[in-house]
């Protein structure tokens, strides 16, 4: 009986053991590795969404007014500013402007003007300018967190809608 019986070798106890401690480690290096991937892409996209929100959102706003009487472009304390007045001579003004790293947006009366502090942050950037190439097309420069910007946003006229 003792012929049949089997001996177990050390190798027959070394051998799996060898092998799960290795597919752990494997497992754990994979998990590792596409954590440093998924880290590294959120950060990109990131720092990418911060500057392209910026620019539709200021894209838009100039789209929303209907004629190139209604947009102007400022200068104030060498800073650019963007103006969009409210149709119908309603006194109310929207300025768009970079004020300590952050673009803001302003809604007031045009009486008052700009009072820096208090306009609402929008997001984070480094630069910002708006120069207006003809009565009716804007040049937009906007750029932070590595990102850059330059578009051109048109203004329509009623007319022309």
């Amino acid at each position: 009986m003792n012929n049949r019986q089997k001996q177990i070798h050390t190798i027959d106890m070394i051998f799996p053991l060898i092998f799960i401690v290795f597919f752990g480690f494997c497992a754990v290096s994979l998990v590792l590795s596409g954590a440093h991937i998924y880290q590294k892409t959120t950060d990109g996209l990131k720092q990418n969404y911060t500057v392209r929100t910026a620019v539709a959102y200021v894209q838009e706003k100039i789209r929303e007014y209907s004629s190139s009487s209604q947009v102007e472009v400022l200068t104030e304390h060498n800073q650019t500013v963007l103006a969009l007045y409210e149709p119908e001579n309603t006194g109310y003004v929207t300025y768009i402007y970079l004020y300590k790293g952050k673009l803001r947006e302003l809604f007031t009366k045009k009486e008052r003007g700009i009072e820096w502090e208090s306009g609402q942050e929008l997001v984070s950037v480094d630069t910002f300018s708006v120069i207006k190439q003809k009565e009716d097309l804007l040049r937009i420069h906007l750029s932070g967190s590595g990102q850059e910007e330059l578009v051109y946003a048109r203004i329509y006229g009623e007319d022309e809608r």
